[in-house]
């Protein structure tokens, strides 16, 4: 008989990407300079830019501009082999990004970016995403101190999604309490059973409800 097939995530996204062969990458600069052209952000964007001030770091721009890094979308050739950066969001105005840890090549999380989200994630070199729940913006770390530094972001040949390539601060980047929210496997049978869920971080690594003041 067939032995039992195992889907392990972790690994299957890491020979994915490994195996990707129409891929792109840049580094973050650590500036985008200071253009005043506010026509692609959103007036509730700019509105919220105060709450993502406090976290700026010493030695970089007081506070936030609203400059668009993003190339216009040509033709399908453009965006295939072109140099543009040119990010497809979807209809909700979103691009998946999924953050893997720089050392290991494990997947830390899955999360969602609007355009200003990740034009700020360029500038500040930390992972901002939009928070689909909240409603706002969510700079990875702001209340945990679990920060992603972003050391090298790619993008998929249709651009339409990004893996971060990040040096995660902190003990993880769960919320759960663990390394990774990547934490368990799929197994599945040859039996009539239905797929199951096996545990690969067994422990936590920090205490959420004393990071986030919460259960």
């Amino acid at each position: 008989p067939m032995p039992a097939a195992v889907i392990l995530i972790s690994k299957g996204l890491k020979s994915a990407i490994s195996s990707v062969c129409c891929r792109a990458h840049f580094v973050v600069p650590p500036d985008l300079g200071h253009a005043k052209n506010h026509d692609h952000v959103p007036h509730e964007f700019l509105a919220s830019e105060s709450k993502l001030d406090t976290r700026r770091h010493a030695g970089r721009m007081p506070r936030m501009n609203s400059t668009d890094p993003f190339a216009p979308r040509g033709s399908k050739s453009d965006v295939e082999e072109g140099t543009g950066f040119s990010p497809k969001f979807d209809a909700d105005g979103l691009i998946p990004a999924l953050a893997m840890d720089v050392q290991t090549r494990e997947p830390l999380m899955l999360a969602y970016m609007n355009a200003e989200s990740l034009r700020r994630t360029l500038e500040l070199g930390e992972a901002v995403y939009w928070s689909r729940s909240r409603q706002e913006f969510w700079h990875k770390g702001a209340t945990s101190g679990h920060t992603q530094k972003i050391i090298e972001i790619r993008t998929d040949c249709d651009q339409d999604a990004l893996i971060l390539m990040v040096d995660q601060a902190g003990a993880g980047a769960c919320h759960t309490g663990r390394e990774s929210c990547f934490y368990r496997k799929i197994r599945v049978s040859s039996s009539s059973e239905s797929a199951k869920l096996e545990w690969i971080e067994e422990g936590k690594s920090f205490d959420p409800a004393a990071v986030y003041g919460k259960a």
